[in-house]
């Protein structure tokens, strides 16, 4: 969803407005493709998951990426004022509280049976 905004946001733009807002460098090596990245321009790459098969130490960790990924829409929301971008990062803040919880009666489950 993200990648679709950032699209939606940078589909129209000149050259000029994406080198004023610090694109430059990205369109210069993906165009106006949505090159998934960090704020540094780190590429994504799953190397940053990881799976240890003990279930309370994963579920541990899913709850963190949960929390990170819920600071990175507040971040965002914080950062625009625009109705059609808000909408959806609520959603999609809302999604990850939620998904936390999950994972968090998980590991209460799993730690009440002495994993």
């Amino acid at each position: 969803m993200i990648a679709t905004m950032i699209h939606q946001l940078t589909k129209d733009a000149t050259v000029e407005e994406l080198e004023a807002c610090g694109l430059g460098s990205m369109f210069t090596e993906h165009g106006k493709g949505v090159y998934p990245s960090d704020s540094s321009g780190n590429p994504f790459t799953v190397s940053y998951f990881a799976v240890t098969g003990d279930v309370l130490a994963d579920l541990s960790e899913d709850m963190a990426a949960e929390q990170k990924a819920r600071a990175i829409y507040e971040n965002l929301i914080d950062l625009t004022d625009d109705e059609d971008l808000l909408g959806p990062l609520l959603w999609l803040r809302q999604r990850e509280v939620v998904h936390f919880n999950r994972f968090k009666e998980l590991y209460n489950y799993y730690k009440k049976q002495g994993y």
